[in-house]
């Protein structure tokens, strides 16, 4: 005996109604975890995890929840979400990963934190070096270069860290990178050196602690 074809009908309807509710719930866990995150409310943050959450959930930009901590200083949710399993080296729409923020940013702990876990350091383009001499964070340039990020690292454009602190007339960042054997006389696709960015910005002692190293 063939079952009613009303029996079909209804199990049809209700395969579809479940198969749509997913996108609402995720949807709403979504906003809940980026709203929380972007309060730095973390105990909030941990229960949603708790329950299944994804710890790599981005906003509009490509911004993780990793990458909202770093912006707001928060090393309680970074640690959180790290031993979460948070992707560590998943980038946003500008191509910056977490810890290429948290150079620029100067923050060192949550740098640390990172780079012990397993976050990537040493690629081509920009990276972390780059971002923490374009910032001037001496100590996070020692951290990096301790980790094998080499002291002459360039972005697409032939930038180099060097480069990036003499923008900035980063005094500091200047003398660690050239303690370390940064070449002050490589240039960029455009033809700058570091002691031309130190002249542009009528940085006269640094152009001299630049001659003084060698550049021409």
């Amino acid at each position: 005996m063939n079952p009613p074809r009303k029996s079909f009908l209804l199990a049809g309807l209700a395969l579809v109604a479940s198969l749509s509710q997913p996108p609402v719930a995720v949807g709403g866990v979504y906003e809940d975890l980026r709203g929380a995150a972007e309060q730095n409310h973390t105990s909030d943050i941990a229960k949603l995890l708790a329950k299944g959450a994804d710890p790599n959930t981005p906003d509009e930009s490509g911004n993780t929840l990793l990458m909202i901590a770093v912006r707001n200083n928060n090393a309680e949710l970074v640690d959180l979400l790290v031993n979460a399993g948070a992707k560590l080296n998943l980038r946003n729409r500008h191509g910056e990963t977490a810890i290429m923020l948290a150079s620029y940013r100067g923050l060192g702990n949550i740098v640390e934190t990172l780079y012990i876990n397993g976050a990537e350091i040493n690629h081509k383009g920009w990276n972390p070096l780059l971002y923490a001499a374009s910032g001037g964070h001496a100590r996070i340039i020692e951290l990096l270069l301790e980790g094998g990020v080499p002291v002459n690292a360039t972005s697409d454009n032939g930038t180099t860290p060097l480069m990036m602190a003499a923008r900035g007339n980063h005094v500091a960042a200047t003398k660690v990178l050239l303690k370390n054997g940064a070449n002050p006389n490589l240039r960029n696709e455009w033809g700058k050196s570091a002691l031309d960015w130190a002249l542009s910005k009528k940085n006269t002692d640094l152009a001299e602690l630049l001659k003084s190293n060698g550049a021409q």
